[in-house]
């Protein structure tokens, strides 16, 4: 197995296929690509047990070099994009290997305006590091300091409480019953603090930052399921459920039932243009709910779909002046608050919701359209290109409309196919959704009968 790299930074095993030396050779690309680099940089990570050990080589090779560092330590992806952006700083390293199995762990790179690096800035980075053999440290006469800025949650959730549109008064008169599941990771201490100032009972699960995570970290519904059962022994109103860098979303009703990720994004859109009254568009990707554009119709504004990914969701938010994004993993993105998926964001907006509906959360979950969606993956020959799947897929999708600006998309009024070829693995994605659920199944059937 190599090291991932995608849009989204770099993966790896530690000690298997993610060393010290790789950190060493990104944070010197990163820092090589980076203008302003003779500003501090900030640093910060998951709770994963690697993650001390990483942060502190990285800190101090980067000290060495004569740069200045400002560390943050344990706090969500999230909290590091809004600082990035809100301070003068050349960018943030984030040590996170997102939802991934514990003994994971990664590097996400954040630009001085708080986002994802764009797609020429991150193929060149990764074109330094790859031409990078070993990086010695030079001689300098003035090594770089370290500070720490432990009120990074509290500047975040300042900003959070203080969203336009929302009422925080009324929600704090709810009094809301919630379940938080914040799998040990970088969301424990902050996501509770949110709650408590929203006037929240919360019985917290998983609530320490030890990076112990005693299930599949990825908040999908058949990770998810067995919170259920608290929600429905303690009378929750709701639980929050997030994954170990804390800019995902997933939550479970009042009756127990799990709603599926995808309709965080549609919930919290509603609910943004209900109080807005915004008519600017609505970015997604291409992976996303059709259910999106069932919402958006009710207040005549366009859903416009971008490539995977948060930076392309980001910067066609940016091209059209969008105020609300996301994707269908549970990553909501208010452009108020800062361009980048937020956990925080995505559950105060919720919780406005319900307030202000006067409605509880199983009520909600029935206004949303119906769609069944079914996410797959299947083994490729390493010989099938992009252009012969597309081939492929044409050629037995006769009739129908097409998107290939990432991948293929089969477009029906009934439903539609995402099919993405993996930059990483011989394999490729497979994203169906339908209004009946037995057409996702047969769908997926058809399309793995084509590359056998």
């Amino acid at each position: 197995m190599k090291l991932i790299k995608s849009v989204s930074g770099i993966r790896g095993i530690y000690n298997k296929t993610l060393f010290l030396k790789d950190i060493t050779k990104y944070a010197h690309a990163f820092l090589k690509i980076q203008n302003n680099s003779n500003l501090p940089i900030i640093i910060a990570r998951d709770s994963r047990i690697s993650g001390l050990e990483i942060t502190s080589h990285l800190i101090h090779y980067i000290n060495t070099i004569g740069i200045d560092v400002i560390d943050c330590d344990i706090i969500p992806t999230p909290t590091a994009q809004l600082i990035a952006n809100k301070f003068n700083v050349c960018g943030a390293i984030v040590i996170t290997a997102s939802h991934n199995p514990k003994e994971w762990n990664g590097m996400k790179f954040i630009d001085s305006n708080g986002t994802f690096l764009n797609k020429n800035k991150n193929q060149k980075l990764f074109q330094i590091s790859d031409s990078s053999k070993n990086i010695k440290e030079p001689k300098i006469n003035k090594k770089g300091k370290t500070s720490t800025f432990i009120e990074s949650i509290d500047f975040h959730l300042n900003d959070i409480l203080n969203i336009s549109f929302i009422d925080v008064n009324q929600i704090k008169s709810k009094k809301f019953k919630i379940v938080l599941d914040t799998i040990n990771g970088a969301s424990c201490l902050g996501f509770k603090k949110l709650l408590q100032k929203l006037n929240c009972e919360i019985i917290h699960i998983n609530d320490k930052p030890n990076g112990i995570f005693k299930r599949n970290p990825e908040p999908k519904t058949e990770n998810i399921k067995e919170i259920s059962k608290i929600v429905l022994k303690h009378s929750a109103d709701l639980a929050f459920i997030t994954d170990p860098d804390g800019d995902r979303l997933a939550i479970i009703d009042n009756k127990g039932k799990v709603m599926i990720e995808e309709n965080t994004l549609v919930l919290c859109v509603d609910e943004f243009l209900s109080k807005t009254q915004n008519k600017n568009p609505v970015v997604t990707n291409l992976s996303t709910t059709a259910a999106l554009e069932d919402i958006t119709k009710k207040y005549n504004v366009d859903v416009i779909r971008s490539a995977v990914g948060e930076i392309n969701v980001v910067n066609e938010m940016k091209d059209c002046n969008a105020l609300i994004g996301g994707e269908g993993n549970g990553g909501v993105i208010l452009s108020e608050s800062h361009h980048g998926r937020d956990a925080f964001v995505g559950a105060i907006i919720i919780l406005n919701y319900l307030t202000t509906n006067n409605i509880n959360m199983n009520e909600a979950q029935q206004k949303i359209p119906k769609y069944f969606m079914l996410k797959e993956k299947i083994e490729i020959d390493n010989q099938l290109t992009a252009e012969l799947i597309a081939k492929k897929i044409k050629q037995n999708f006769k009739n129908f409309k097409f998107d290939e600006s990432d991948g293929i998309k089969v477009i029906d009024e009934n439903f539609w196919i995402h099919i993405r070829q993996s930059n990483t693995e011989p394999i490729i994605r497979i994203y169906i959704e339908s209004k009946k659920e037995e057409k996702t199944e047969a769908l997926f059937n058809k399309v793995k009968f084509i590359f056998q």
